[in-house]
Parts: C-alpha cells; structure tokens; sequence
C-alpha cells in the first residue's frame, strides 16, 4: 500500500472513532503532501510519491520536535517562576502524541554506521566524486532516510 493511501485510510479509521487529534494531524499531513508547485507541475510531475510524503512527514517530525523543545524551556520557565504550567503540560502532550504518529509513518531512519558504509561505498565506485554527488546519490538512493547534516558531515570528512 503507497504511504498516502495509507495516510487516508488512517485519517479515515481516526474519524470514525472520533480521534480529532490524529484525525486532524492526519488532514493537515496528506493536504500539504498533495500540493504539487508549480515548478513541479512544470517538469510535467501531477503524481504523488512515497518519497514526497515521506518528506513531508519528516518536515512535520521536525517542526513537532522543535515544538517540544520550544515548550520543554517554556515549562521550564514558569516553574522557576512559580507560575502554573499545566497548559504547557498539556500542550507537550499533544506535541508527544503527534511525534508518536508521525514516527509511525516515517521510513527507519539509517544508522549513522550505515550511512558511512553507503558513503564509503559510493566513494569506492566513484573515486573522483565530490560531496555533491555523494550527497545526491544517498537521496536518489536513501532519500528520507537519514539526517542530512550527519551525512553531509561525513561526506565531508
């Protein structure tokens, strides 16, 4: 089953059982992996991909992860000042309910072993390439499953 039919489905069972908070993540997630740009739709694209949503999905992981980050300082800060933080408390909840869902969805993320392997390996077959080429060659191979900027390092290094 491609990741977007399954997102539907998934929207579609959390409606049913009045889940509003999966629900509507859910809603929010297949809307904004179903926009194609026009500089896509340009290049002749009108079909969307796996690879595409799970893009999208890590683009929300990420928001949601700077969130709780954001709101763990906030909590912070009303307890040193005595303040109530149950709003908080709350709203970081919801944030770790969203990240769980959202990790269902996300492809298993590459070891940073693995990810130096395929680095390495790459470079065997291709003495000559530059961190460019290494880098578009784990997205066409890898893409979404794994942090750029640990691989950019290590395409560096």
């Amino acid at each position: 089953m491609a990741l977007l039919d399954e997102l539907k489905a998934d929207q579609l069972v959390a409606r049913k059982s009045n889940d509003r908070l999966k629900a509507d993540l859910l809603t929010t997630l297949i809307g904004e992996a179903t926009q194609i740009t026009t500089e896509e739709f340009k290049r002749g694209v009108t079909a969307v991909t796996d690879e595409k949503v799970a893009a999208t999905v890590a683009k929300f992981l990420k928001s949601t992860k700077l969130t709780l980050e954001n709101l763990a300082s906030e909590r912070a800060r009303l307890i040193e000042t005595g303040s109530d933080a149950s709003k908080v408390d709350a709203r970081i909840t919801a944030a770790e309910t969203e990240q769980a869902i959202l990790s269902s969805y996300s492809p298993k993320q590459m070891t940073e072993a693995e990810l130096r392997d395929a680095i390495n390996a790459f470079r065997a077959a291709n003495p000559d390439s530059n961190v460019g080429a290494i880098m578009a060659h784990l997205k066409e191979t890898f893409g979404g499953r794994y942090d750029g900027k640990a691989a950019s390092a290590l395409a560096r290094g």
